[in-house]
């Protein structure tokens, strides 16, 4: 199993610790067998549509801000709008679309969650009206989230538990798209989107940061983000 994180070295490896923590975790409870990996994947940390090529899952990292060009025609760039990367977002939407294409498993994580989103054809909210809750403020903020009934969400965490939390900017929900094939799993109280998953495709997309949520980062007043990429492990 080979896992490609779209992004840069210096800035992945939080991710290449969670994915090895999930992968060496085992469980003697029956009901969460799937969750077991049988070795460790090989992790490649690049933006090379070549080296994609023999990956077997994406994980599109959190980042800066999107480039604003890339939003829907006649969007006016938020000034709240910050690190923007607009050659790193083509390149990632490159891949992105590469995995698409080939229906592998991708798992986006803050940024990587609103490349999906855009993708998939839906929009950008630039500058939250509840940013303040939500935005990054020398350390991760941490709020409760709901999870719909059905969903890999509510089956390993349940209906309702505390995610982590450094975004200003979020999704503008798929569901207002009825062509739109991802779903909503999760949410807010203030209405943010906190995670969705495409409804016929190995796709996951949310707002939070599971690899902030395991290991030397584990927080006992939020979930363990390793059954995350446990689960994505089970996709591959």
């Amino acid at each position: 199993m080979k896992i490609g994180i779209a992004g840069f070295p210096e800035t992945a490896h939080n991710y290449i610790e969670a994915i090895r923590l999930a992968a060496v975790y085992r469980t003697a409870e029956p009901s969460l067998q799937w969750l077991q990996a049988q070795s460790l994947p090989e992790i490649q940390v690049s933006l090379l549509p070549t080296d994609a090529a023999g990956w077997d899952a994406l994980i599109l990292p959190g980042g800066g801000d999107i480039d604003p060009a890339l939003l829907p025609a006649g969007s006016v760039t938020d000034p709240h709008c910050h690190s923007i990367n607009p050659e790193l977002d083509r390149q990632q939407l490159a891949l992105l679309g590469l995995f698409v294409r080939e229906k592998k498993p991708v798992l986006g994580i803050c940024k990587g969650m609103q490349l999906i989103n855009l993708y998939f054809g839906s929009n950008l909210c630039q500058h939250l009206p509840t940013a303040e809750s939500h935005r990054y403020k020398e350390y991760d903020q941490f709020h409760p989230t709901h999870a719909v009934p059905g969903s890999f969400l509510f089956q390993l965490y349940g209906a309702d538990f505390t995610v982590n939390s450094a975004h200003h900017q979020g999704c503008i929900p798929p569901m207002q798209l009825p062509a739109n094939p991802l779903a909503v799993i999760q949410y807010t109280d203030d209405g943010v989107t906190e995670g969705f998953a495409h409804t016929q495709l190995p796709i996951i997309g949310l707002q939070w940061h599971p690899e902030r949520l395991c290991g030397r980062y584990a927080n006992p007043d939020a979930v363990d983000g390793r059954l995350v990429f446990q689960y994505f492990l089970s996709l591959v």
